[in-house]
């Protein structure tokens, strides 16, 4: 808006015939995007490209319109308003550090907690195609995203619901790229359903209080690795070691 509104007011003291609102936040929003182009992962630049035209076209749009656009983000950020858990994309090289880790131990199994798009788990899909991946998202939009895109591949489902509602026994490896605030809980959850020699991988966020049993470098972020070595007695005696 800033930058709509400096264009709109520089043109007129420069003798400049006065841009067209539009035309304006077109201009701003190309400036805005330009900025950002570097700065910024790359789904930032059509959001700078846009606000400044849509602040602009705001002033002759229908209320309901934003109320159906605080819908649509909410259905999308559901995970975030709700749980405290907002959105995040995983790059390619997070997607090859899981499939080498899985490879390398012989694992023929992977979920998928908050699995978003479902961008990661097609990609590992495609990688191993012996292997069995699922992910689960409870955030409407995102969970329809994920299951058409993982309508092709065979080996990739993607359930809807509540994560902490649904068994971790099934699978060899754990992946979790949340946020801080539920890690303790994720890790207790998954020493109370995983099976002996399973692992629980967590992007970016360690468990609070938990020296992790390994560190997996993926360009801007590490894997924690959790090993399990016997479920639910190993996260009891840990917890335990921890309050001691």
């Amino acid at each position: 808006m800033i930058l709509t509104v400096s264009i709109l007011y520089v043109s007129e003291q420069n003798g400049v015939p006065r841009a067209p609102p539009l035309l304006a936040g077109l201009m701003a929003g190309l400036f805005a995007m330009l900025i950002g182009w570097r700065l910024l992962a790359a789904w930032w630049r059509p959001v700078l490209f846009l606000m400044p035209i849509a602040t602009v076209l705001s002033f002759s749009i229908s209320p309901w319109w934003f109320f159906a656009v605080s819908v649509l983000l909410i259905a999308l950020q559901w995970n975030a308003v709700f749980n405290r858990i907002p959105l995040y994309r995983s790059d390619k090289m997070v997607g090859h550090r899981l499939t080498d880790f899985m490879q390398s131990r012989g694992y023929q199994s992977l979920l998928d907690i908050g699995c978003g798009d479902g961008r990661l788990l097609v990609r590992m899909a495609k990688a191993c195609p012996n292997a069995n991946f699922v992910g689960i998202e409870s955030a409407p939009i995102l969970y329809l995203i994920a299951y058409l895109r993982c309508l092709k591949q065979p080996n990739c489902q993607i359930l809807f619901g509540d994560f902490w509602k649904r068994s971790w026994a099934p699978y060899d490896v754990v992946f979790a790229f949340l946020s801080p605030e539920p890690m303790l809980w994720v890790w207790r959850k998954a020493g109370r359903d995983m099976g002996e020699h399973s692992a629980l991988l967590s992007l970016a966020f360690a468990v609070p209080g938990i020296e992790e049993d390994g560190l997996l470098p993926a360009q801007h972020f590490d894997l924690y690795l959790y090993e399990q070595r016997g479920g639910h007695q190993h996260a009891d005696s840990m917890g335990k070691k921890k309050d001691s």
